[in-house]
């Protein structure tokens, strides 16, 4: 009898123990992660004592977090404790220790520092969901993939995670073909009926589902996708491009053009790039972007790829459009190359220097649902022969997304002025911008540019000193890329391979992100309109999955996640305890039992149904 007295006055203890370490979110002063007063016990929903929580010091409990919060500092997690994230965002220097960091739906954690890899497993629960390593490339992550696991089970990189560009850094997220971003409503205010759409697939027609062509009146669009609109089964006609970079998109009341008119929908993974890159397949330069003057360029795990529809051989089949929308990362396709001149570059294949005909082929890129970035001309065609191909393109309502314009700074005689003064030459430079800006209104992509194959090295140098810090600040200037002129006069590498000054230049050269919004509801040549995003965050954390009944029913079984045993919390006898898989077949049943072993099953998330009761779990 004693025997039996002490070993409940032990269990009892250990279940109090487990419960006093368990710590839910409030947010009641303020959005501070380390302030015991923004968190409560679940053991009797006080907060938690003073240096419970610190920057920099470990944490011994398990954290239930949702809403948006910040941690300045470093959140240590004890060995075997868990952060349980969901709707929300948690900005944090960074996270270390040897516990877990466990991602459910709309959970995004950004952070600030350099992820060290030393010991922290991340594990996605859920498709909506992501991680963003501002200073860690994606190649570092990847070089790191075990850490990061997707429903408990590894994770393979281009199989079940995906690996973007976040600017100078990464973001990680799940890669799942069944996620579905967009949601489609039949009325306004996202009621009627509603139709979820997945990613990459293009839906024309009569073959949107359930009936929705010409039926689409609201939406919502989730965060990190980009999503194409247009009236017309081509992409052609009135269309709109809709990017979440980082705030999802909600869109009570469409336009009065695309009310019910919508029979265009495509949905993919928005990338996040800064402005510099290079023209050319050019490794080396810091840079996140590329494209080269083809198609048949591809992303890698640290650039993205735009590709250029150099002339009408690679937009006149279905086959091309299939390349563009092939390619992993690419969001933007570059329209031909120099199409206004009929003795070189693409203008001289196939009449192509005629507007008419250039026109004609540029209408198939619509069908990618990508954004469409003008042909680039030579520098004073930008205001005639381009003109005259947007007017045509505003006539037959064919979208321009982003104008595109080469300059080398050819009205200054360069030939006659080699010496030039590179102040002179950068103030020709900005003005030519501001013109172009002002005759179309739209993003500029800036190609290729250089102070003229003419001018020597120093001008160069001068010049790109004085336009590099400009472009960055100039909001309508989306993304450039400087290209070394024929002459060599201004190459990055030496005939050694090494930088050279305008290398060194280029390279350390620190860029900022293309488009820094949380949001873009983008207008384009055929539509001014302004649209609102009619989205905002709301949390509340008693409305959140951190209810104090759930959290009590995961505290039954521990640990979770859990490698050979999880182990019942209870002094409760259960008569009826079922092992399920994830889509609740049963696995196996016990009875009467505190110890499960689990040692069998392989990584994964499972269910323990206990009298009735079911309780997620992951198998790692």
């Amino acid at each position: 009898m004693k025997k039996k007295i002490c070993l409940s006055i032990v269990l009892l203890f250990i279940s109090f123990n487990l419960i006093g370490q368990d710590l839910k979110w409030t947010g009641f002063e303020n959005n501070d992660f380390f302030n015991e007063n923004n968190w409560q016990e679940l053991s009797n929903g006080l907060p938690p004592e003073a240096n419970t929580l610190n920057p920099d010091e470990e944490i011994t409990h398990n954290l239930y977090l949702t809403c948006n919060t910040i941690a300045l500092g470093t959140i240590i997690l004890a060995d075997e404790k868990h952060l349980f994230l969901e709707n929300g965002e948690l900005m944090v220097n960074k996270i270390s220790g040897f516990g877990g960091v466990s991602l459910n739906e709309n959970a995004h954690i950004i952070f600030e520092e350099s992820l060290e890899f030393n010991g922290t497993t991340f594990n996605f629960n859920s498709s909506n969901s992501s991680l963003a390593l501002k200073n860690n490339t994606p190649m570092n992550s990847y070089e790191n993939i075990e850490y990061f696991y997707m429903g408990g089970n590894p994770s393979f990189f281009n199989d079940n995670i995906k690996i973007d560009n976040y600017y100078s850094g990464a973001l990680i997220r799940p890669l799942d073909s069944s996620f579905a971003p967009m949601k489609l409503f039949s009325e306004e205010n996202l009621a009627g009926n509603s139709i979820n759409i997945g990613q990459y697939e293009i839906f024309t027609g009569e073959n949107i589902p359930e009936n929705f062509n010409n039926s689409i009146n609201s939406f919502t669009l989730e965060r990190g996708y980009m999503a194409t609109l247009a009236t017309n089964e081509d992409g052609t006609g009135k269309s709109k491009v809709f990017i979440a970079s980082q705030r999802k998109i909600l869109i009570n009341e469409l336009p009065s053009y695309l009310k019910n008119n919508i029979s265009f929908v495509r949905v993919i993974p928005w990338n996040w790039v800064n402005k510099k890159g290079t023209a050319g397949d050019i490794t080396y330069m810091n840079n996140d972007w590329f494209y080269r003057w083809s198609n048949n360029g591809e992303s890698d795990l640290n650039r993205e790829y735009a590709p250029m529809v150099w002339g009408k051989g690679a937009a006149d089949e279905q086959v091309d459009i299939d390349i563009l929308t092939s390619k992993l990362k690419s969001t933007h396709v570059l329209a031909f190359n120099e199409p206004d001149n009929c003795n070189d570059q693409s203008g001289q294949y196939g009449n192509m220097c005629v507007v008419d005909t250039a026109f004609t082929y540029y209408k198939n890129l619509a069908k990618t649902g990508m954004r469409l970035v003008s042909p680039a001309c030579r520098q004073d065609q930008v205001f005639t022969w381009l003109n005259q191909f947007n007017q045509l393109a505003q006539q037959d309502d064919v979208r321009i997304d982003v104008i595109a314009v080469h300059w080398y700074d050819w009205n200054s005689n360069p030939q006659q002025n080699p010496n030039a003064n590179p102040q002179d030459v950068f103030y020709r430079f900005t003005n030519y911008l501001q013109s172009v800006h002002d005759l179309y209104g739209l993003p500029i992509w800036i190609t290729e540019f250089n102070a003229n194959r003419y001018r020597n090295e120093w001008v160069h140098r001068q010049f790109l000193e004085l336009a590099l810090p400009y472009l960055e600040n100039l909001d309508y200037v989306e993304r450039y890329s400087f290209f070394p002129p024929v002459t060599d006069v201004a190459d990055f590498f030496d005939e050694n391979n090494n930088l050279t000054w305008i290398g060194e230049l280029y390279h350390n050269f620190q860029s900022s992100p293309s488009l820094p919004n949380e949001s873009y509801l983008m207008t384009n040549n055929i539509s001014e309109i302004e649209l609102e995003n009619n989205y905002e965050y709301y949390c509340d954390p008693e409305l959140s999955f951190l209810s104090i009944e759930e959290i009590n029913n995961n505290r039954l079984i521990y640990p979770n996640p859990s490698e050979n045993h999880i182990y019942i919390n209870s002094d409760k006898i259960y008569s009826k305890i079922v092992l399920l898989d994830s889509n609740g077949r049963k696995i196996k049943s016990f009875t009467e039992s505190k110890k499960i072993d689990i040692s069998f099953l392989e990584n994964g998330t499972y269910f323990l149904n206990v009298d009735g009761t079911s309780i997620k779990f992951i198998k790692k």
